[in-house]
């Protein structure tokens, strides 16, 4: 089936209400669904500019459309660690933030195309609210050491403001030695527990299995740049990390993305706040944050990292839209 945008429950509009599901997918036929605002925008902080946006798209290693797959070929020496945010082909989807019952989900499939690593490849899911701080879940080759064959895992990682470290869950090991492995990801929300505070669930399923499986020990507190993005929204990016170049390159394809109470930016022109309805919050947001300036800002409609005259003019010209 084409890509397509779900709304199931009791009511019918995209609207997010206590009564529905909001559930977008995209099955990557043919390309990206050109109703979900897909970008290769990244922020990448840095102290010398004033707007950190940086389009990630390179061409050099490309990416295709085949078989009801994203395949990215693989970037050498891509890098998300610490100060080395050498990002390349991170398509992503802004967030203005998560409901109750949120969940992400793709299934990723890393093929080493003949190469025997000897570093760690990985490829996944990653919630970011810049490329400084973020939250991973990635399929990863534990590499040949000389001693042992290479396999694969899952694992989880975090970084706030250059602090790497690990996420707290992981799963394995399958697939030795073999030339590829694909599987399921999913990041959900796991409730709260009983001092109040929020909780994620990470979840995996392999080829066979019938149904995601916990991850040990999910659910667990939810770490910090999870809740911030839940909360003040940021980005979902489909990524891939290699430090090294082979012949041929290394590819990753992700089958599909599936997202559900996950507010969505951009979704209509101008619907600043994400209810599927351009109408007088959206404007008042605009007219409030007049002047602000930095990225991720929902009022920045335009991306150029000031709200100003060309955000309020788009709020006025779709104004009605969606209601």
């Amino acid at each position: 089936m084409r890509t397509t945008l779900l709304t199931l429950a009791l009511a019918t509009t995209l609207c997010v209400n206590a009564f529905a599901q909001t559930v977008y997918v995209d099955e990557f036929e043919g390309g990206f669904n050109p109703a979900l605002p897909w970008s290769w925008l990244v922020v990448v902080p840095n102290p010398d500019t004033e707007c950190d946006y940086v389009n990630t798209q390179n061409n050099d290693f490309p990416y295709r459309f085949e078989d009801g797959r994203l395949v990215i070929v693989m970037h050498p020496w891509n890098s998300t660690y610490e100060q080395w945010n050498y990002a390349a082909n991170f398509p992503n989807l802004p967030v203005l933030g998560f409901d109750p019952g949120w969940a992400i989900e793709t299934e990723v499939k890393l093929d080493l195309r003949g190469n025997i690593p000897t570093v760690f490849t990985q490829a996944g899911l990653m919630v970011m609210r810049d490329m400084d701080n973020y939250y991973q879940t990635m399929l990863i080759v534990m590499p040949n050491d000389g001693n042992n064959p290479h396999k694969f895992w899952l694992s989880t990682a975090h970084e706030v403001n250059r602090n790497y470290a690990y996420g707290g869950a992981s799963a394995g090991f399958w697939g030795e030695n073999e030339p590829s492995f694909s599987l399921k990801l999913r990041l959900e929300d796991g409730g709260v527990n009983e001092n109040n505070q929020p909780l994620v669930k990470v979840r995996v399923q392999l080829e066979g299995w019938t149904d995601f499986v916990d991850v040990w020990p999910s659910p667990f507190v939810r770490p910090q740049v999870l809740s911030e993005v839940a909360q003040n929204g940021g980005r979902i990016a489909l990524y891939h990390i290699v430090g090294f170049y082979g012949d041929p390159q290394p590819e990753v394809s992700f089958g599909y993305i599936r997202l559900e109470n996950i507010r969505l930016a951009g979704i209509r022109e101008g619907d600043v706040n994400g209810d599927g309805c351009v109408n007088d919050t959206d404007l008042l947001t605009v007219l409030f944050s007049f002047g602000n300036t930095g990225e991720e800002l929902p009022a920045d409609v335009n991306h150029d990292c000031t709200v100003n005259d060309t955000d309020l003019l788009t709020i006025l010209f779709n104004f009605g839209s969606g209601c």
